[in-house]
């Protein structure tokens, strides 16, 4: 099993195989995963293969029992996605929301408090939404969830952006908005 460190000295390690392993769980599912996220979860992978190894259970045993990455993945996305004890307060959500406005705009997009919420101009190769298919991008933090995105439309499909509730987190869900406004990950809502 081969190790990956993170850029920390003390951070997470995983095996390349792990996170692998994490990403196609990901795929299919109808939510997004920032990095630090999909890194945490191949940490639990790669720890679980190892506590199966030292029990005499190789890596190649864990897929006839299920889907280990899934669940891995599963069990440490609801840590970012779960309320909160104590839920966030207003000043804490307004806090996220301004760190995630900064980082949107350092990314080059516009984006401003609005509502509930960070509305984030659309881009010429944003994919259509909305009545009129021009609707710019609405991007929330909860004090009782985590991470969601949508069109700023009644009614609009909301999509789930798995991210730690921090200015780091806020960073990284910024950059999937970047890659969402500029085209890069096509209509995520037209699979829905």
């Amino acid at each position: 099993m081969s190790s990956t460190d993170s850029t920390v000295t003390d951070g997470p390690v995983f095996s390349t195989e792990a996170y692998a392993a994490v990403e196609k769980a990901a795929k299919p599912l109808h939510c997004l995963y920032v990095p630090s996220v999909l890194e945490h979860a191949a940490e639990l992978l790669t720890s679980l293969w190892a506590a199966g190894e030292k029990h005499g259970v190789p890596i190649s045993e864990w897929s006839w029992t299920g889907d280990l990455a899934g669940s891995a993945l599963g069990a440490v996305a609801r840590q970012y996605e779960s309320a909160p004890k104590p839920e966030r307060t207003v000043a804490q959500v307004v806090s996220l929301q301004g760190h995630l406005v900064s980082a949107l705009k350092e990314l080059g997009l516009t984006a401003r408090l609005g509502g509930p919420g960070v509305i984030v101009e659309r881009g010429p190769d944003t994919p259509r939404g909305g009545y009129h298919g021009d609707a710019d991008i609405d991007v929330r933090i909860y004090s009782d969830g985590g991470w969601t995105f949508s069109f700023d439309a009644q009614g609009a499909s909301v999509m789930s952006i798995v991210a730690p509730a921090s200015q780091p987190g806020a960073f990284q869900v910024a950059e999937i908005v970047r890659a969402f406004v500029r085209g890069e990950l096509g209509n995520l809502f037209s699979r829905r």
